[in-house]
């Protein structure tokens, strides 16, 4: 007999990966969507992302339940739309817990969201789960994220957070855009290159989540692979892989500029953190890419 897992926010580009490696893991899936589709590959089942409702009921019996719910952080952060990005992620959470606190036979396992934007702006300091949380919006964003996990008291489901970094894959993310600049020979280090860019490829992402069912563990795990790298050598990283020449930095003023142009937040260029996945290691975790020369040479055969 097949375990059940459901996704909430399951439609995306990270739900997809996910939906398939729980397929490929024994599980049966059930994705939680604002617009069900009936072609899709995965059973849809409405819901709005804040309430209560027939959607509650996939949670019965239920082996694990993800939420990945989350507006996007890349679009420009006017006061508005910070509140949309809280508000999207404190409500989806809350409103799974309270699905779970409705179940009658809960869910064994809760894994929801969040981002190494807790740890903010760090410089050179290497970063671990034990690490405080930094100062300023995206920590200050990913604090009520997981209070919103952790503050419910559910005796029969074991909470997890899934710190994830940059995300790498080809259909969406970081990667399609910094491999189309640096197709056009505009991939030079953003400012002076020496932020830090935790990565992570999208397979080893949803395998930790995966894993991360059976690990006994409970509380944040970083989704970093082992070896984060500046902005700069990941951008000498790509045109090594896309064969294309040195490339002078884009100065601070030009990145805000143009990421100001199209609507987009460039503190997220500009700023960085160095973080480790220690407790995935320490508890027995494998990366099929450890390393950015393997993740970018599968990205882009």
């Amino acid at each position: 007999m097949s375990k059940k897992a459901v996704i909430g926010g399951g439609s995306g580009f990270i739900g997809n990966h996910l939906a398939n490696e729980l397929e490929k893991s024994g599980y049966e899936v059930a994705v939680l969507t604002r617009s069900p589709d009936a072609g899709a590959k995965y059973r849809e089942v409405k819901w709005d992302a804040k309430s209560l409702g027939d959607w509650v009921k996939e949670f019965e019996g239920a082996d694990a339940v993800f939420n990945l719910t989350g507006a996007p952080i890349e679009k420009k952060w006017t006061d508005d739309y910070k509140k949309v990005i809280v508000q999207s992620r404190v409500d989806s959470t809350c409103v799974f817990a309270e699905a779970i606190k409705a179940s009658k036979t809960p869910p064994r396992v809760w894994v929801n969201s969040s981002a190494i934007g807790f740890y903010g702006d760090r410089g050179d300091e290497m970063l671990s789960e034990s690490s405080a949380a930094g100062t300023g919006f995206l920590p200050e964003t990913c604090l009520k994220w997981e209070s919103s996990i952790f503050e419910h008291f559910l005796p029969k489901t074991r909470k997890v957070a899934i710190r994830t970094g940059i995300v790498l894959g080809k259909e969406s993310g970081m990667y399609p855009v910094l491999k189309s600049i640096t197709e056009k020979f505009l991939g030079g280090a953003a400012g002076n290159g020496k932020q830090w860019v935790s990565w992570i490829h999208v397979d080893d992402l949803v395998r930790m989540m995966v894993w991360s069912l059976n690990s006994g563990l409970e509380g944040p795990i970083n989704a970093t692979a082992p070896n984060p790298v500046t902005n700069g050598d990941l951008m000498e990283a790509m045109r090594e892989d896309l064969g294309r020449p040195p490339v002078p930095p884009a100065p601070p003023f030009l990145i805000n500029l143009a990421t100001s142009a199209i609507g987009k937040e460039g503190a997220l260029i500009l700023q960085g953190q160095r973080v480790h996945p220690v407790i995935a290691q320490a508890n027995g975790f494998n990366f099929l890419y450890p390393k950015l020369h393997l993740a970018l040479s599968d990205l882009n055969r």
